[in-house]
């Protein structure tokens, strides 16, 4: 396997911990205890949401990286893969590849699933590898966007993205905290995905949903 190659798994493999890390954290705070006085005693489920808010808003940061740095590498490593790139800038390193793509903005948008398909489609034929990935899972990204935006965000637009998307997932407005929403289990209204239903919580089905996008990215 090429060198080029195995630094591209090494950046699937850092996602694919992080997304375990989060989502075994997630599993033990329902038995997570805390001190209180001489006695031991379960968290509160206000703070079991907020723990789980700040657990998605780290697994929605890897899965930001790894875009980054994937598609950084590809733009790089175009000339070894199996894919045909679409600019004719021959690129030597990770720092060029990362000004080119930037061009000259402040900073790189890789939360918005339609930038990231669109910028594919300039840089790659067809916007592979990220294409198929990416367009099999756009409707379930918007919805992961809105939520990260949810749990780190207390402003106005926030929360009504938020809570537009309750009302689409459930067919009616519902109070629910990001937390909650994502320890609960998958609503039938979630996903089109046929599986939604199997996973034990909105998270977990993320957490796959992602995963399996990141393996097609970088098999």
């Amino acid at each position: 396997m090429p060198a080029a190659s195995l630094k591209l798994v090494r950046i699937r493999e850092h996602f694919e911990q992080t997304c375990q890390e989060q989502e075994s954290f997630i599993l033990s705070l329902s038995s997570m205890l805390k001190k209180h006085g001489n006695r031991t005693v379960p968290i509160k489920k206000d703070h079991r949401e907020q723990l789980c808010e700040m657990a998605f808003a780290v697994l929605f940061t890897a899965w930001e990286q790894f875009l980054e740095n994937a598609f950084e590498h590809y733009v790089v490593d175009a000339p070894l893969a199996s894919f045909k790139s679409r600019h004719r800038v021959l690129v030597m390193d990770r720092e060029t590849a990362h000004d080119l793509i930037r061009g000259g903005r402040k900073f790189v948008e890789w939360a918005d699933i339609a930038m990231v398909r669109e910028r594919a489609k300039v840089f790659f034929r067809n916007g592979e590898p990220f294409e198929s990935a990416l367009s099999a899972v756009s409707n379930d990204m918007i919805k992961m966007r809105i939520l990260r935006n949810r749990c780190v965000h207390f402003s106005q637009h926030a929360t009504e993205q938020y809570q537009k998307m309750l009302r689409q997932v459930f067919g009616s407005g519902r109070h629910l905290s990001p937390g909650k929403f994502l320890l609960d289990a998958p609503p039938i209204g979630l996903s089109s995905a046929p599986n939604a239903q199997t996973y034990g919580t909105v998270f977990q089905f993320y957490g796959a949903i992602l995963t399996t996008a990141v393996s097609q990215i970088v098999p």
